[in-house]
């Protein structure tokens, strides 16, 4: 039986949770094969079964492990451009069936562009920490609540809130850490090999 990396584990998880490092196994053990979304969910239950003989599926009546939530699991993975289907009319019934298959070939590429985006983001934050001047009311409870220049000047550099006076914030913590982590993902390397 074939098993995900680490790294795609932790990625499946974070997707969806652990039905996702469920569902990624059965796809990745069902290469060869077609395989439907019931399948998917027959294959999990039996494979964990296999594991723990006393565990019940059913329960009052209450299904635990639902087709809907492998669906959705795998809407999800098709949505992470790490699943991909195509779906046949039954001709006796008029349903659509769905055959699922992975696309974690595609993994690398997924993580890199994740990768840039981050990236991006923080050029862009820290583009605006640098290039702007805030002020913050020390007097209300939400002092996390700051207003650029252009802002405060609007306000007559009162709080909105209690009038209180909004003081200039030293953003240089600020603009340190997002210059320390745009290094740290620039010396990230994300490859599964």
């Amino acid at each position: 039986m074939k098993d995900l990396s680490p790294l795609l584990r932790t990625f499946l998880f974070v997707i969806a949770g652990d039905i996702a490092i469920e569902v990624g196994i059965e796809l990745l053990n069902s290469e060869e094969e077609d395989i439907t979304d019931e399948g998917i969910t027959e294959n999990i239950k039996a494979r964990i079964k296999e594991l723990n003989p006393e565990i019940v599926f059913e329960e009052n009546g209450v299904e635990v492990l639902k087709l809907n939530t492998v669906r959705k699991t795998l809407y999800k993975l098709y949505s992470g451009k790490l699943a991909q289907f195509r779906r046949i009319r039954d001709k006796s019934t008029g349903w659509f069936i769905y055959y699922w298959w992975h696309e974690f070939d595609l993994f690398d590429e997924i993580l890199n562009d994740k990768k840039r985006l981050v990236e991006t983001k923080l050029r862009e934050r820290l583009k605006f920490e640098e290039t702007n001047y805030f002020f913050v009311c020390k007097n209300c409870q939400d002092s996390t609540l700051k207003y650029n220049f252009d802002s405060a000047f609007e306000l007559n550099f009162k709080c909105p809130d209690c009038s209180g006076p909004l003081e200039a914030q030293d953003n240089q913590e600020v603009i340190q850490f997002l210059k320390e982590k745009i290094v740290l993902i620039e010396h990230l390397d994300l490859s599964v090999n």
